[in-house]
């Protein structure tokens, strides 16, 4: 049973290397009888449905951006050599690109790829050597500001060195553990309201993936409240409320759906992702 979501849709030919399966099915374990104990059998239902029709909801989101992706090239001069550029912000060890690029083709796109973990870049170095287009890596956190700040994740026995579930957020998974600080250091961060400014000057279309494990809310309220959400033509937010608890989760529904909302009033495409 796996409680924690994948950070994009399963498939055979998209699949992240994962850890010896021994090692996998404990850390499941270990999560499993931790959601039992924090916050009892009813979470641990919660989550074990939404992991159960995670397939069924990846098959519709792959449809849905297969959509998206051709209304979005619609907006790009490609006759006078115009681009579009897609920021994939938290890209752990780049699922979200090789999934994304199946449908915003480096044949149209550049790509932008963000990630904190600094176990995570040689895979994202890596994958940029190998790709056909253009590539940039962001080794820093996406923020609502520039400056350094702490990296969480789960307990040292629970997680790897690549692990997808790192944080600028220390409580955002608190429904399935406590957490811990990861990094040795500070990490870097910046403001993603205004990366997104700068780049939609420069590209026809700026489509984003955002997946920052409970850092998300701070960074929505800020692109909103700047108007820089006009800017997009698509979002792919994961959201975290499911792995919340108590008032805090509640409070995170609610403020999921303003996000929709103020997305939806300026046309912009809002899809959650997985």
């Amino acid at each position: 049973m796996e409680l924690r979501g994948r950070c994009a849709p399963e498939s055979e030919e998209f699949n992240a290397p994962r850890k010896p399966e021994t090692r996998h099915l404990a850390n499941r374990i270990k999560q499993s009888a931790e959601v039992l104990r924090k916050n009892g059998p009813l979470k641990f239902l919660q989550l074990s449905v939404s992991s159960l029709i995670e397939p069924l909801r990846s098959a519709r989101l792959r449809a849905a951006v297969a959509v998206d992706a051709n209304r979005a090239l619609s907006k790009i001069n490609v006759e006078r050599g115009a681009r579009g550029l897609f920021i994939d912000c938290g890209s752990n060890i780049g699922q979200g690109y090789k999934f994304f690029s199946k449908y915003y083709t480096p044949t149209h796109y550049d790509y932008i790829l963000i990630e904190p973990n600094a176990n995570c870049a040689p895979h994202l170095y890596a994958l940029r050597r190998d790709s056909r287009g253009t590539v940039e890596i962001i080794e820093k956190a996406a923020s609502v500001r520039d400056g350094f700040t702490k990296l969480f994740g789960p307990p040292a026995a629970q997680r790897d060195p690549t692990y997808e579930g790192c944080s600028i957020v220390m409580d955002h998974n608190n429904a399935l553990y406590e957490a811990e600080e990861i990094a040795a250091g500070l990490v870097e961060t910046f403001s993603l309201s205004n990366l997104i400014e700068e780049k939609r000057a420069i590209y026809d279309v700026v489509v984003m993936k955002m997946d920052v494990e409970g850092a998300e809310y701070e960074i929505l309220e800020d692109v909103i409240a700047k108007g820089v959400h006009r800017k997009l033509d698509a979002i792919y937010v994961e959201f975290h409320s499911q792995y919340m608890s108590g008032s805090e989760r509640a409070d995170r529904r609610s403020a999921e759906r303003k996000f929709q909302d103020s997305f939806s009033k300026e046309n912009v495409v809002f899809r959650r992702w997985i």
